[in-house]
């Protein structure tokens, strides 16, 4: 069985990162906060999951690199220690990107980009100029995601500014990393639970504020504007079905894609009175390793609990024999539909 991702995460964190002690327990805090916000936001709307491909996106400009400081920036990306997205940048879905936009005295450098039909990750290098990067613990990113049409599809806001329907209700996870004194990396994995990305061809993501923690001057706030342009890549979905019927369990869909696989449960049960359940919930495949989610949303419908999770499962995975082992009832295997 796989180490919880706590664990994964912060073993590699002490392995390869040399971090101030204060830092880490910045870190752990923001983490720990975050995590938990994820957890306990099982609410929502039922929205049926989107089977077919969906166009997810990369920077026009990004390249898949394969000399030494390429792959050196695309493992700081994998801060995360998540399977899926660990195999899919083996075979070229993690790209390098390195486009600079500069506001209000710092400079965001989109460093590596993530994308399938349920996840989409971003990394980024921010360098303030009047900022002691040693003095920092922890930074905070609140940005907008806009179609090419200009409708708002995806953001990470304060409540004080206006808020806009969107059409992706994602869950947000943040991972920061400082190598040295003059180097800072924050992370952002995006995923949504309920329903694939829509298509982000020329779309553009735009960064509004970044709130820096610091132990001298407390919290700095900058306000600016820091905007890339998307562009489509491939994104490539197997749609799977259920192999053998379980008694209180219906799968509703399953569907593996490029770094993760979006299982959709309907289980006959009020299961709301203990949602950490579902993290317990595993993925595994004919080797016997175990995957977990990271995130999940449900809802009640008379009596019954739909269940929306996301596993970081890759469809570059050699092991296409799956199971779901959900505790108190039988295993669900998986097959393929093609």
């Amino acid at each position: 069985m796989k180490k919880s991702l706590d664990d994964r995460l912060h073993e590699e964190m002490n392995r390869e990162q040399e971090i101030p002690e204060i830092v880490q327990k910045a870190f752990d805090r923001s983490y720990t906060e975050i995590r938990s916000k994820s957890k306990k936001k099982t609410k929502k709307r039922w929205l049926k999951p989107i089977s077919v491909a969906a166009a997810c996106a990369v920077l026009a400009s990004g390249v898949i690199l394969s000399n030494d400081t390429a792959m050196a920036k695309i493992k700081a990306f994998l801060g995360f220690e998540d399977a899926g997205i660990e195999l899919a940048s083996q075979n070229g879905e993690v790209q390098y990107v390195g486009v600079s936009q500069s506001s209000q005295d710092v400079t965001v450098t989109l460093e590596n980009t993530f994308a399938d039909a349920y996840r989409v990750g971003v990394g980024m290098e921010i360098l303030p100029k009047n900022i002691d990067i040693k003095d920092i613990y922890d930074v905070f990113i609140e940005y907008r995601m806009y179609d090419s049409k200009g409708t708002e599809i995806d953001s990470l806001i304060s409540d004080t500014k206006p808020l806009a329907p969107t059409d992706i209700s994602a869950s947000h996870y943040k991972n920061m990393l400082k190598e040295n004194d003059q180097s800072m990396i924050v992370e952002l994995l995006l995923e949504s639970n309920e329903k694939a990305w829509p298509s982000l061809e020329n779309a553009q993501l735009v960064i509004e504020t970044i709130r820096f923690s610091t132990e001298k001057e407390g919290l700095v706030t900058v306000n600016g504007k820091w905007s890339f342009t998307l562009t489509p890549t491939t994104i490539v979905t197997q749609p799977f079905k259920a192999e053998n019927a379980v008694e209180g369990i219906q799968l509703q869909s399953a569907t593996l894609t490029n770094g993760s696989m979006h299982v959709s449960l309907m289980v006959d049960a009020d299961l709301s009175e203990d949602e950490n359940q579902f993290f317990e919930w595993a993925l595994t495949n004919e080797k016997g390793e175990s995957f977990y989610a990271r995130g999940v949303t449900t809802e009640l419908k008379d009596g019954k609990t739909v269940v929306n999770l996301v596993y970081p499962y890759s469809i570059w995975s050699k092991e296409k024999q799956l199971s779901l082992n959900i505790k108190g009832y039988e295993k669900l295997k998986l097959i393929s539909k093609e």
